[in-house]
């Protein structure tokens, strides 16, 4: 068996997507796993000569589209390595968080957006009381109030198709997030009864 560690260098190796890019690429290892450490990113990777020359020239000649590499450091590594699925389930984990927290953040924007939209109504509202306080002077600005309710308009079917997608992109993201739960309690439940938890 062959132990490594790689160190990647470079102005943009984090938050590109390249840990889960490295797993894809990691058949036939038995030990592999991938963390961030200080601005590089840090890979363990355990197993047979072939697959682990095989490992090596991947990370050499590929990476993320939006990666900048400018250094790729390589050396024998003795200590121990994660197992490849259990690093898997562990990344999962950990990206289904990120993506908790991302949907709260926009949960909150999404709020931000509501308060906007009441604002909107209020001044639609006030817009609509000048014009009944305006009923005099109405003759001689016809022109400008047909200008003024295309406006309304617009505001109200540009209100009304933000909601829409607020309520599809929430819709979207808790169909998402359960889908992810669920694949994660099944991952779960399979490494339970792989190590004898399982009731």
């Amino acid at each position: 068996m062959v132990k490594l560690r790689i160190v990647i260098r470079g102005p943009k190796v984090q938050d590109v997507g390249y840990r889960l890019f490295l797993l894809s690429g990691a058949g036939g290892l038995q030990g592999f796993e991938a963390h961030n450490v200080g601005e590089d990113l840090e890979v363990l990777v355990e197993g047979g000569d072939e697959a682990s020359n095989r490992f090596l020239e991947f990370v050499k000649q590929q990476k993320p589209p939006q990666a900048q590499v400018s250094e790729i450091k390589t050396e024998p590594y003795s200590g121990w390595v994660m197992d490849k699925s259990e690093f898997r389930s562990q990344f999962s984990l950990e990206q289904l968080v990120k993506l908790t927290q991302v949907g709260l953040e926009m949960s909150g924007g999404l709020g931000e957006m509501k308060g906007d939209i009441k604002e909107m109504k209020g001044d639609i509202k006030e817009m609509k009381g000048d014009i009944k306080e305006m009923k005099g002077d109405i003759k001689e600005m016809k022109g400008d109030i047909k200008e003024m309710k295309g406006d309304i308009k617009t505001v109200l079917v540009k209100q009304d198709d933000t909601i829409r997608e607020i309520k599809d992109l929430r819709q979207d993201l808790r169909s998402y997030m359960e889908e992810r739960f669920g694949r994660l309690e099944s991952d779960v439940k399979r490494i339970k009864e792989k190590i004898g938890l399982a009731p």
